[in-house]
């Protein structure tokens, strides 16, 4: 384990392990999960044409409620494939995924299928300091672990970002570095399992434009939320929200503007400040994936060709998005 952040070896042995509707009712109202599989068959990886991601009309509220318009637009994306089972899908619901864009950020929404919800903090805050997030514990030894995941790349598949998002708003951000093994820094003590971790890295914001990240707790059979950390009753999992900004998650720097303002007074300087990000057109690729602790096969994601393995080391296989009107 090189750090309380970083994601376990998919073969490790381990110890087994209010809401506003369904994202699958938003789309799919009449077909039954069983028909799911062919619904979604030609998700997008490294061998289909890029998916487009549709631009939301106006900034999305991060409450974890997925109710705005974009949500009910935007292209489900579902992270079912088994990670030991390359192209296999599950026939259960694990994590169901979608995307939207404006000038400032790239929105995440999701939805978790989990009967026992469990979560736990690290202990510690990271951030800028006026948007300190709390940690999220990926892996425990006596802890069944849940956790959602995105990988997020603007086309290397050696730097890009790890995110981790959970039931109770735990988050967490690594930047990774996958080395080639030509390059000397490969055999540096840093690196494990041929992945360097960026642990003190951070998602910056830009400027007034910040990072947030929401929960709403589906409801169980009789009306009252999820829980959290109580494996007494029978959860249904949740829905979540996430605002990440284009300056944080790197987006290409020649798709960002500038405010150029006129100097206040007489022979002073011009001043600037953060502008729109023009990223229309713009390709990402991402993948997303959701640890069942309970669960024997416990990782599940959202690339039909990805062949198992530490994630970080198929991003070729990921799926592609073009950020679209």
């Amino acid at each position: 384990m090189p750090n309380d952040k970083c994601q376990m070896p998919d073969s490790e042995p381990e110890p087994s392990r209010q809401p506003r509707g369904s994202l699958l009712t938003f789309s799919f109202p009449f077909l039954p999960f069983c028909l799911l599989p062919f619904a979604f068959c030609l998700l997008p990886s490294s061998l289909f044409a890029a998916v487009p991601i549709h631009r939301a009309a106006k900034p999305v509220a991060i409450d974890g409620v997925l109710d705005e318009p974009c949500w009910k637009q935007a292209t489900p994306v579902r992270a079912d494939y088994a990670n030991t089972k390359q192209g296999t899908l599950s026939d259960q619901p694990h994590l169901l995924v979608r995307y939207a864009w404006d000038d400032r950020f790239l929105y995440i929404a999701y939805e978790t299928f989990d009967r026992n919800l469990i979560t736990m903090s690290t202990g510690k805050k990271e951030g800028p300091p006026d948007n300190l997030r709390e940690g999220c514990e990926i892996w425990h030894p006596e802890k069944k672990i849940d956790v959602v995941e995105f990988f997020i790349s603007f086309g290397s598949t050696r730097f890009f970002w790890e995110i981790h998002h959970n039931a109770s708003n735990h988050f967490n951000d690594i930047w990774i570095t996958v080395p080639d093994p030509a390059w000397p820094v490969s055999k540096s003590a840093m690196v494990t399992h041929g992945i360097l971790f960026g642990v003190p890295m951070y998602v910056e914001d830009d400027e007034g434009f910040k990072l947030a990240t929401a929960v709403r707790l589906k409801p169980k059979a009789e009306g009252k939320p999820s829980t959290v950390n109580e494996e007494s009753d029978r959860d249904t999992g949740y829905t979540a929200e996430l605002r990440l900004p284009w300056q944080g998650i790197g987006a290409p720097a020649a798709r960002h503007t500038w405010i150029v303002h006129e100097p206040k007074e007489p022979g002073g300087q011009k001043t600037r400040e953060s502008g729109p990000w023009k990223m229309e057109g713009q390709e990402v690729i991402v993948l997303a994936a959701v640890q069942d602790g309970d669960l024997a096969e416990r990782y599940h994601h959202s690339s039909p060709t990805r062949k198992g393995g530490w994630f970080h080391t198929s991003a070729a296989d990921w799926p592609r998005y073009r950020l679209a009107p």
